[in-house]
Order: structure tokens, then C-alpha cells, then sequence
């Protein structure tokens, strides 16, 4: 917009340029990638290559994934530069239809007012309500990616795509694991033969699951010593660990900016209720991403993006759009749209 000559205002409260190249997509696959060379330099002589004993350095591996964020950073800064748009530091919240009122991050406050508004507001970690979990400050994706030490026992409560990428990686780097799931299987949105298939092969590589787990407590503090007390069919347990991972989920950043105010509804989970245009209940107001409860994709939210740009022409729907769901574990699993079918049967 501001490239085709209107003025145009980003408000941002910390990460330029979002989620994905701060603090979730990009640098988990940093990540992944340098726990992959771990893993192959591990298992060097399957490949009929000598080599000597194999240790991470975990300060390195945060380096190296700082140094891409900090790119990636700098090219999203040259990006508004080159567009023309404005790049506010602070926090929104609105005072009335299309007006925010921002306290800026450096002090002091702006009021803004336009005669479009887009909201692109994202989701962040949920940490359940289980008895002493948030007392032992459990980490989130957020904070996993920023550990400069390998963890003796990584316990990690949820078995869905973020759970088991970190899973995966600190196995790899050289950590014991163990996934705690609910459900009666990890991914329990996949089809039972994928979910099981991929179970085995990380099963194979170290990595303990209990499912079907009713998590009644934990004691201790992340980073120190925590025990998780679970129920499963068999009894209960308590498993012992160095950290614990809270993967168990999104909650949209909905709350707090007076969406009301803007005449902005939103569902029964708190997302932003749209149309198939993303047009929320507010007229001339957009949401796009998580926040609207799109699947929780950079290349989804990239899609509303061009639906909204569409929209502003006159044109294109949310309607019968198939997108993919990619998970990066090794080996990665990929879909297209829907995986379950119901059958009926006619006669």
C-alpha cells in the first residue's frame, strides 16, 4: 500500500517482521538443520566416514540462529525503508472505530486513525492450567530456541507439529526425551497410520512417548529438576526431568486492545471472527493470520494477505482454498487440504 502511494502505519510491539523469521518458523529450522548435521556426523560411519567423538555446542547452535534472525531482521528495516510505510515500536490498543491509540515502546504515546485497518495480530504459547506448571516456568517454542545449554531430560507436554520438531532436534543435540500427549496418539489431527508411522521412527531414534496421559501435577523449576505426574491406563507415574516444554497449543493476541471498541467480534475460542473476504464486523476492517484462525502457516497468512489485496480490487475467497500442512521432522511430513474423508455407504 505504501509502495502504490498511500500512507500507511505498522504498529508492532517487539518482533519486526512477526513470528516466523523471530522467533518460530525460520529459526526452528536453523535449528532442526543444525541438529540434523549432529545427527549425521553422530551416525557418520553408516556413510563410510571415520570420524571422532561428536559433542553440540549449544551457545554455537544459538549463535548461528541469531545471526539469521538478525538478517532477516535488517532486510524486513530496508523493506520499510524502500516502501515508504511507517514502523511504530509500541503497543495498540483502540479508542474508538478505526483509531489506536499506541504506547510507544521508547515512551510517550501516538493516535492514529485510517480509513483502513488490518489486523494481523498472531497467537502465542498456551500453558495449561495443571497444578504447579506454571510455577515450575516451563518453556515455550519462544524460549527453547534461546537455550545455550543441551538439557539433561527434556519432558515435553504435546505431541503435535511443534512438539515433535523440538523433540526431535534436542534428541538429535544429545538430550534424553520424553513426550507427554493426551490424546490416544500424537497427532491425533493425522491419519492413525501416519501418526503411528512417525511415532515408530522417532521411537527409533531414542525419543519416549506416553499417551493417553492425564497430567495431574509437576513440581520443581525448568532448567533445575521437574517431575510430571501423569494417570494413563496402566496406573501412574511420575516422570523426572532437567526441563519441561509446554507444546500444547495457540491462544490468539486478541485480548487487551479494546477490539470491542472497534466493533470488532470474535468467536468462542477469542479469534476474530471473518467472513470468506476476511472481512471481520468492523466495515474496512481486515484480519489476517492466526488471529483470524487461519491454519497456522506463513504461507497461510501469506495467502490472506493476496485474498485481502484481491478484496481490495473487488475479488478472491477463503472459500475451497486447499492448503498445506508441512511438519519438519526427518523424514517431514506434507499434506494438501483435508485428510479425512467420511465414507457413506449407499444401497
Amino acid at each position: 500500500m505504501a509502495q502504490s502511494g498511500r500512507r500507511t502505519v505498522v504498529v508492532e510491539r517487539r518482533w519486526i517482521g512477526g513470528s516466523c523469521p523471530n522467533i518460530a518458523c525460520m529459526p526452528s529450522k536453523n535449528e532442526i538443520w543444525s541438529a540434523k548435521v549432529a545427527h549425521l556426523a553422530h551416525h557418520a560411519g553408516q556413510f563410510g566416514t571415520v570420524a571422532g567423538p561428536v559433542e553440540t555446542d549449544m551457545a554455537a547452535v544459538r549463535q548461528r540462529k541469531r545471526d539469521m534472525v538478525n538478517r532477516e531482521i535488517e532486510l524486513h528495516l530496508k523493506n520499510y525503508r524502500t516502501s515508504g510505510a511507517e514502523l511504530i515500536m509500541g503497543s495498540g490498543r483502540f479508542v474508538a472505530s478505526k483509531t489506536l491509540e499506541v504506547h510507544l515502546n521508547d515512551g510517550g504515546t501516538r493516535v492514529l486513525a485510517g480509513e483502513r485497518v488490518f489486523l494481523n495480530l498472531g497467537t502465542h504459547p498456551a500453558v495449561p492450567d495443571i497444578p504447579g506448571l506454571k510455577e515450575a516456568r516451563p518453556l515455550t517454542h519462544i524460549e527453547a530456541l534461546e537455550l545455550d545449554y543441551l538439557p539433561a531430560h527434556m519432558i515435553l507436554l504435546g505431541g503435535g507439529y511443534v512438539g515433535l520438531e523440538m523433540a526431535q532436534a534436542y534428541r538429535r543435540f544429545g538430550s534424553r526425551v520424553t513426550v507427554i500427549e493426551p490424546a490416544a496418539r500424537i497427532m491425533n489431527r493425522e491419519d492413525p497410520d501416519v501418526a503411528d508411522e512417525l511415532q515408530r521412527i522417532l521411537s527409533s531414534e531414542g525419543i519416549q512417548f506416553i499417551v493417553a496421559a492425564e497430567i495431574l501435577h509437576v513440581r520443581g523449576r525448568s532448567g533445575e529438576e521437574v517431575a510430571v505426574s501423569v494417570r494413563t491406563a496402566s496406573g501412574e507415574r511420575t516422570i523426572e526431568g532437567s526441563d519441561i516444554l509446554a507444546a500444547t497449543g495457540r491462544i490468539p493476541n486478541t485480548d487487551g486492545i479494546a477490539l470491542d471498541v472497534a466493533g470488532v467480534d470474535l468467536d468462542g475460542r477469542g479469534y476474530i471472527r471473518v467472513n470468506e473476504r476476511l472481512e471481520t464486523t468492523a466495515p474496512a476492517v481486515w484480519a489476517i493470520g492466526e488471529c483470524a484462525g487461519s491454519p497456522q502457516f506463513t504461507h497461510a497468512s501469506v495467502d490472506d494477505f493476496r485474498i485481502i489485496r484481491d478484496n481490495l480490487a473487488g475479488g478472491n475467497r477463503t472459500r475451497d482454498r486447499l492448503v498445506p500442512y508441512c511438519m519438519f521432522t526427518d523424514p517431514p511430513l506434507a499434506r494438501v487440504g483435508s485428510v479425512r474423508v467420511k465414507h457413506e455407504r449407499k444401497g
